[in-house]
């Protein structure tokens, strides 16, 4: 009983306070004058602003190269496309392949492997005179373990090899 009591007392007081707040009236009435905004002059259709647009990004455009600044800037003929400009590749560069390096007290050794025969060239490697893991003339200039580089020299041309 005293339940339904507070039930019946909460519903007036809720009821109540609905009907007051919503029969009072708003005394902050806010009144919006437009007489100050001013109206614009010209409307401006959509094909208007596509052909204002159109001359301004025509503007900035870059004119195209012709055929021979294209091909003056760029380099044909290279196997690899994906290779930096200034390697080259040739036969010696697909048969050869740095496998990996060994390092002792007296001396450095890259392990290679040149038309299917593998095995160790050192810094006094020389193709066809000492080692067959080298083609005739290919000196090895430098082999550095720590940046896992090889330097090889044929007709005087340095190929980089690296791990």
């Amino acid at each position: 009983m005293k339940n339904n009591y507070y039930l019946k007392l909460s519903f007036a007081l809720l009821t109540f306070s609905l009907l007051i707040g919503c029969s009072q009236q708003n005394k902050n009435n806010i009144d919006f004058d437009f007489t100050t905004l001013k109206k614009p002059k010209k409307i401006t259709t959509k094909k208007e602003i596509k052909n204002v647009e159109n001359n301004l990004l025509i503007k900035d455009l870059v004119p195209l190269k012709n055929k021979e600044q294209v091909l003056s800037n760029n380099e044909f003929g290279k196997k690899d496309p994906f290779s930096e400009r200034d390697v080259e590749t040739n036969q010696f560069n697909l048969d050869f392949k740095l496998k990996g390096f060994l390092h002792t007290e007296f001396e450095k050794y890259a392990i290679v492997k040149y038309l299917n025969k593998e095995g160790t060239i050192t810094e006094e490697s020389i193709g066809a005179l000492n080692t067959n893991l080298l083609p005739k003339d290919a000196k090895v200039i430098k082999i550095d373990p720590e940046s896992k580089k090889l330097i090889i020299s044929i007709d005087n041309k340095n190929f980089i090899f690296e791990l």
